[in-house]
């Protein structure tokens, strides 16, 4: 149970600040954030091979959901020992994440399909209404599985964001507190918008990154060995590409971690801030 320090007011998070202060956190600590996403990374690459063995080279979009639904497993080892090295130090990660499981790890998945359960639902008929590959005549009328998956899409769009602005609630699993969307509602309010656009233009700018890194690297393999890619060079370009990815998500779940503190309060030991009514 979480104790409260009553009538502090709550502060106003600072868009530039908290950017600025991520990306500080990670450049300052990159051998570390190496060393925390190396197991993460091998079991993510490990789904990815799974995914090519039972589909072939050609995924559908269902299936590449499963294989990321399951992947935030390994996520959920990094995004918690990555919390904590923000948050404590790095003599709060003990041991090579990736490599034991507990009650951290376990609610942080909790909390993360507490937020994302409706989203992940309406993403997954999003698809099974949409026809794949998707065909967008240049005009007449949508055809009517494309008709039909754009309201649901939407609705998936709005859930999502919802979910982002929860989303800093995911680390208090990190430093063994109790937690619940609800809360990350409460000490949200009155700074929405800039919960949202730090995560949201963090999360931008990863998805860019490495989405040019992984172009990057198919280019340079594929004029190296040709297509399709064989076993070899497509694992090693996949390892590559997961790297990145773990990197690029590091600003985000650094900001998570620098809202919570920021808008609870929280101290080592010490209470939380009350939070708004």
């Amino acid at each position: 149970m979480a104790s409260y320090l009553v009538g502090v007011e709550p502060p106003r998070l600072v868009f530039s600040d908290l950017i600025t202060e991520a990306f500080s956190r990670v450049t300052g600590n990159i051998r570390a954030l190496l060393d925390i996403i190396l197991v993460p990374t091998i079991i993510s690459v490990g789904l990815q091979l799974a995914g090519r063995w039972i589909s072939g080279e050609r995924i559908e979009p269902l299936e590449a959901m499963a294989i990321k639904l399951v992947d935030f497993i390994p996520t959920a080892m990094f995004a918690v020992a990555w919390y904590r090295l923000v948050l404590l130090g790095p003599a709060a990660v003990s041991g090579t994440p990736g490599f034991g499981w507990t009650a951290r790890e376990q609610g942080y998945l909790g909390q993360l399909l507490l937020i994302s359960a409706i989203p992940i639902i309406l993403h997954a008929l999003f698809w099974l209404l949409m026809p794949w590959p998707m065909e967008v005549p240049a005009s007449g009328p949508l055809p009517p599985g494309v008709a039909s998956a754009m309201p649901v899409g939407v609705a998936f769009t709005i859930t999502a964001i919802i979910a982002l602005r929860l989303s800093f609630g995911l680390v208090a699993p990190s430093v063994d507190m109790a937690w619940s969307p609800h809360l990350s509602w409460r000490y949200g309010k009155g700074n929405g918008p800039a919960i949202l656009f730090a995560l949201l233009l963090l999360m931008i700018i990863g998805m860019i990154v490495k989405a040019i890194a992984t172009a990057m690297l198919l280019a340079l393999s594929l004029g190296i060995f040709g297509g399709p890619l064989t076993a070899g060079p497509w694992l090693v370009v996949t390892l590559l590409s997961e790297t990145f990815a773990y990197v690029c998500i590091a600003p985000l779940v650094t900001v998570q971690a620098l809202i919570f503190r920021a808008l609870t309060g929280w101290a080592p030991g010490g209470p939380l801030r009350q939070p708004p009514p």
